[in-house]
């Protein structure tokens, strides 16, 4: 039997919020979960977690965001889940328990984005699709650039997919995006890709939640207390070697051509309030995919889920 469609299942609670994590959600997730891992297209090893329910509706893939992890989705899960859908989550490669390009633990590290793009054609081919036919693809921020690219390059795989704050444009704070493009090209070519990005920095053990991308306190607290308690979810900041992979896939993802292979429905969510990626971006590209529907979000920061 599908389940049927739970009603009021969201939790809106703020001051009651982690209470009812861990007493009914988290236990609702450990009945349904298994993890594991795949080897990658060139052996990196990728840790996954998946949570199918019978007879589910379709499955839903996560695409995470920089610095995230499996567990960061815990409530957003619940709720597909709870809505009838099969939930499947990889860890990008140097996030979470996935093997890393370097040492640091806290660096995210990437030499292109089709590495990124191709662990998670892996994980599609030898995870989703054994047990899945239906399948939308779910991605946030950094997850949304390579989904995008997924899509582009493998437009038959998914169903239809969601984008939430997608980093479709490159938001380099202060200092102006070709200043950024230009020192990111420059300690690249000097050897020096691994080094963390202008602005970037290691992992704080103290929160800052007014700067953070979350409008809920116990929410951004629940989170970053699991940061807290679990080394390997330290990821903080981008190297330069980062930095111009991103500044590569957003111009290929923004050309014509590419994003007329894009086929299945897409919705996008903007957060009007977002400081971490360029709306602009989103907006162009929203403009040229026929297939998108754009809807922004009053009052939302970047963590829109």
């Amino acid at each position: 039997m599908i389940e049927k469609r739970a009603e009021n299942i969201m939790i809106p609670e703020e001051a009651n919020y982690q209470r009812t994590m861990k007493r009914d959600v988290e236990p609702y997730l450990r009945s349904y979960e298994k993890d594991g891992y795949i080897e990658s297209y060139d052996s990196t090893a990728i840790y996954y977690r998946t949570y199918r329910i019978p007879q589910a509706k379709a499955a839903i893939v996560i695409s995470h965001g920089f610095c995230e992890f499996a567990e960061k989705y815990k409530e957003v899960i619940y709720y597909f889940l709870k809505n009838g859908y099969s939930v499947y989550v990889p860890e990008h490669r140097g996030h979470g328990y996935s093997d890393r390009i370097v040492v640091d633990g806290e660096k995210v590290h990437i030499e292109d984005y089709e590495q990124y793009v191709q662990d998670l054609h892996c994980f599609v081919k030898n995870v989703v699709e054994l047990t899945e036919k239906r399948k939308i693809l779910f991605c946030h921020s950094m997850g949304g650039a390579i989904g995008v690219r997924y899509l582009e390059e493998f437009p038959l795989t998914f169903d239809a997919a969601i984008l939430s704050a997608p980093m479709l444009g490159m938001n380099t704070g202060k200092y102006p995006k070709w200043l950024a493009k230009v020192t990111a090209d420059f300690f690249c070519a000097i050897g020096k890709g691994t080094k963390y990005a202008a602005g970037q920095s290691g992992f704080s053990e103290k929160p800052s939640f007014e700067t953070s991308s979350c409008v809920s306190r116990e929410r951004y607290m629940y989170i970053y207390n699991m940061r807290l308690r679990n080394i390997n979810y330290q990821t903080y900041g981008g190297t330069y070697a980062w930095v111009k992979a991103g500044f590569k896939v957003i111009r290929k993802l923004r050309k014509r051509k590419n994003i007329n292979s894009i086929k299945i429905p897409l919705i996008i969510f903007e957060a009007e309030k977002d400081d971490m990626v360029d709306n602009c971006g989103i907006e162009k590209f929203a403009k040229k995919a026929k297939t998108a529907q754009l809807v922004r979000m009053k009052d939302s920061k970047h963590e829109i889920f």
